[in-house]
């Protein structure tokens, strides 16, 4: 059989600009093929993550089409793992392989290209597969600034006046394609813009302590991550940030350590009718989770506090209150990483192996 070569783009593409058609323009110049894996899929709607990974797929293909790219181009959901980078290079792989296979390609009749743009910290997954050759495209720039979805994101949510400015800026299609979604989309852009409107606020007071200080200060929280008989109890939050996401009960410490704050949270959020000193020995587990990006509003810390409550009898009864709305049990099976908030997901799944999660049948579901 004649050799394929496929390019492999890695992206957010939150949105997609004329910064990323370079890469694709270069992709269809030198493959057969390209596979791109879409990254932060299945995650709720955010300043960060304003965009589903099935709209950035419309925006890819679309943008390219008017291009004039004539591309194989098939794109994938690829899911975060904040804390484990092998199991996220794992993912790749696994995605390539399941492509390779849909196509009816032999693995050692594919030359396999990961083309990126080596610019920053974000692209050092370019070097974490010695089995695939990388190329790197240089970056598209706007003065001496590499040009990035964040700014863009911020124009189109932040400041309405620059919008007609994009278009220079991140290309004319790119631009209009997004305007066009967000005049199509008016409730998710007004919760984009409210969260933003929120983590702006916080960025800013955060800092002032900074400069009052004279160094990073992080916040520090505590979560509960409390089961019971295959079931995780979960809090429905009521306000920015995250206003109407799941969440563990949790906040920020008070002059306490985690563990009291925890529990106190614990209590406050869904009023939990346990003893703080029985349920300071059902703690089995804890764990900080500290990655910079956990959390949208700047650098904000927590540790986590794994409760295993007795098994066998009836669950434990709980109503929301305090910052939750609502207070709740969901089977363990039932989670998904697209409603809840921040890094909450990866949090049970550290601490919560049986979370059934699997990415290699998202993509069968996706590929047949």
């Amino acid at each position: 059989m004649t050799q394929v070569t496929l390019s492999v783009i890695i992206g957010r593409f939150q949105p997609f600009h004329k910064g990323h058609r370079k890469l694709f323009e270069h992709a269809s110049q030198i493959s057969d093929q390209t596979l791109t894996l879409i990254g932060s899929a299945f995650r709720p709607r955010s300043e960060k993550n304003a965009f589903k990974w099935t709209e950035r797929a419309d925006f890819i293909t679309t943008a390219m089409k008017s291009a004039g790219c004539t591309a194989d181009i098939t794109c994938l959901p690829l899911i975060d793992t904040l804390y484990d980078d092998k199991t996220w290079a794992g993912n790749v792989r696994t995605a390539i392989d399941l492509h390779l296979r849909t196509q009816g390609i032999a693995r050692a009749d594919a030359r396999i290209v990961l083309v990126g743009h080596d610019k920053d910290e974000s692209s050092r997954y370019l070097r974490w597969f010695p089995e695939l050759e990388a190329v790197s495209v240089e970056a598209e720039r706007n003065g001496s600034t590499v040009l990035n979805a964040t700014d863009m994101r911020a124009g189109l949510f932040l400041d309405k006046a620059l919008v007609a400015k994009l278009r220079d800026t991140f290309g004319a299609v790119e631009t209009d394609q997004v305007v066009s979604w967000m005049e199509q989309n008016t409730g998710a852009v007004a919760q984009i813009r409210a969260e933003a409107a929120y983590n702006q606020a916080y960025r800013e007071n955060y800092r002032k302590a900074v400069a009052a200080f004279g160094h990073e200060i992080p916040a520090d929280c505590a979560d509960a991550v409390v089961v019971q008989n295959g079931h995780i109890l979960l809090v429905e939050r009521a306000k920015a940030p995250g206003q109407g996401l799941y969440a563990l009960p949790g906040g920020h410490l008070q002059k306490e350590t985690a563990q009291e704050a925890a529990i106190r949270e614990l209590i406050e959020e869904t009023r939990l009718n346990i003893p703080r000193k029985l349920l300071e020995g059902r703690i089995a587990a804890r764990q900080v989770f500290d990655h910079p990006d956990r959390s949208e509003r700047g650098w904000v810390r927590t540790e986590a506090f794994k409760f295993e409550l007795i098994d066998g009898k009836a669950q434990e009864k709980v109503k929301g209150a305090d910052d939750a709305k609502r207070a709740f049990w969901m089977p363990v099976n039932q989670l998904t990483p697209d409603v809840m908030f921040e890094d909450h997901f990866d949090i049970i799944q550290a601490l919560v192996p049986n979370v059934p999660f699997a990415y290699s049948s998202v993509l069968m579901s996706r590929m047949h």
